[in-house]
């Protein structure tokens, strides 16, 4: 396992006690030696919703948005092809004007669907969540890991490939890894 030069967090217990879970075993082991762990006993659901913590917000949508777009998934619809696209183009750009472009295409996108949980998870990764004319409102500081994981999970749950998930926790052990993807 790398080292996760990307990740902030010193203490795999940073990141489980933002998830609500118990403190890990060992309260020194890294994040990515935790992570190791999970994905060595098969816990990738758990491996995902770490990971989703543990990545800065703006690697979190990078990593949902490559997943995502990795996945073949011919019944993207309309809405969901947009929410996406303007997730990718906040990513090249994540300026304010495509940060409420991502947050205007999710909504139009189906509830339930990872592109629009990823789209959201982009408005949601900085800057102010209420209208432009109100006072500034942050989100949440979990919120884009838990939609950034979240858009990850139900992607691979409806993808063919049977290593959708794999692939994309790999995807997102190199962006924690500091790695060019």
């Amino acid at each position: 396992m790398n080292i996760w030069k990307s990740v902030r967090w010193t203490e795999a217990t940073q990141v489980t006690s933002i998830l609500g879970w118990p403190p890990a075993e060992d309260e020194n082991s890294s994040p990515s030696g935790f992570y190791a762990k999970l994905r060595a006993a098969g816990r990738g659901t758990d491996a995902a919703m770490f990971l989703g913590q543990a990545l800065p917000r703006f690697e979190a949508v990078v990593w949902a948005a490559r997943s995502l777009q990795d996945m073949s998934t011919p019944s993207r619809l309309p809405n969901e092809v947009q929410a996406l696209t303007s997730t990718l183009l906040w990513i090249q750009d994540p300026s304010e004007n495509r940060r409420r472009a991502a947050f205007d295409a999710a909504e139009l996108a189906a509830t339930t669907s990872p592109e629009r949980l990823c789209a959201m998870a982009a408005f949601y990764s900085g800057g102010s969540i209420t209208d432009e004319t109100a006072q500034p409102t942050p989100a949440p500081k979990d919120l884009t890991g838990r939609l950034s994981s979240g858009a990850v999970l139900i992607a691979s749950a409806r993808s063919a490939d049977a290593a959708a998930l794999d692939k994309a926790l790999r995807l997102g052990e190199a962006l924690a890894s500091g790695n060019d993807v």
